[in-house]
């Protein structure tokens, strides 16, 4: 009775993925015809949402500049001097690990070892 069930059960979702099958690749047809039309709504979204990036970038650059006061003398840098001076910053700087202290290097006799070797077998 089981062994029943599970079959009409693969039967069942064999059928469903031929149907799927089918209006999959109906869908993929009919992509070629709605491509053209869709790209230019994709465009015009791109070139609104740039335009809105744009405006903020503006705001927030004057921003910057009014609770700074401009009192510098030098350019403010841009964002990419300002990542790219960060990362040198990182390699050029020495890393702190601690302190260094001398250590002391004890060397092995190897007699001494074999002699122990030999008393423990």
């Amino acid at each position: 009775m089981a062994s029943n069930m599970l079959q009409e059960l693969q039967t069942l979702a064999l059928v469903g993925l031929l149907v799927s099958t089918y209006y999959l690749t109906v869908g993929c047809k009919n992509i070629s015809e709605s491509l053209p039309h869709e790209s230019g709504h994709i465009s015009g979204k791109v070139e609104g949402m740039t335009e809105t990036l744009d405006d903020i970038a503006d705001i927030l650059n004057e921003a910057l500049h009014a609770f700074a006061g401009n009192s510098s003398t030098q350019p403010a840098p841009d964002l990419m001097t300002t990542v790219l001076n960060s990362f040198m910053s990182g390699i050029t700087s020495p890393k702190i690990n601690g302190p260094q202290t001398e250590r002391t290097v004890h060397e092995i006799d190897p007699q001494t070892t074999l002699e122990t070797e030999n008393e423990l077998d």
